[in-house]
């Protein structure tokens, strides 16, 4: 009678151990998880009924700083997060293209969708599809 309890007692806790743990993919995007990472990616474009792709990088330095580039340019910038709001401000002399305010589409510990515009078919929309590198 004890091998019978033994075997169901091991069992339950080889599946108690075994199970996958969803938390371990969640991210919590706030400049804090973001300080020390670097990504890359592309920047999807769409303007007019016109769509372009491009290469793309961020690096975040510290809580409040980075650098990203497009293309080779490369542009230094402060921003801020609040909630699901990314805010870059280009520090530079030249404005580049992802200054303005970004809306965390999809996310987890090795990726992020970003994207600006209002949605509107009118308006023109950009859309960062960044995987983290390091």
């Amino acid at each position: 009678m004890k091998v019978p309890q033994l075997i169901l007692a091991f069992s339950l806790s080889l599946i108690l151990f075994s199970c996958h743990n969803d938390d371990n993919d969640k991210f919590d995007f706030s400049a804090s998880s973001l300080k020390q990472t670097q990504w890359k990616g592309t920047f999807l474009r769409e303007l007019n009924g016109r769509k372009s792709t491009e290469s793309a990088g961020i690096i975040f330095y510290s809580d409040n700083k980075g650098l990203y580039s497009v293309q080779g340019a490369e542009y230094n910038f402060e921003y801020s997060i609040d909630g699901k709001m990314l805010k870059i401000k280009d520090t530079g002399d030249v404005i580049g293209d992802f200054d303005g305010y970004w809306l965390l589409i999809e996310s987890d510990k090795n990726k992020m969708v970003l994207t600006n515009g209002t949605g509107d078919e009118n308006d023109g929309k950009a859309t960062l599809n960044l995987t983290r590198n390091y």
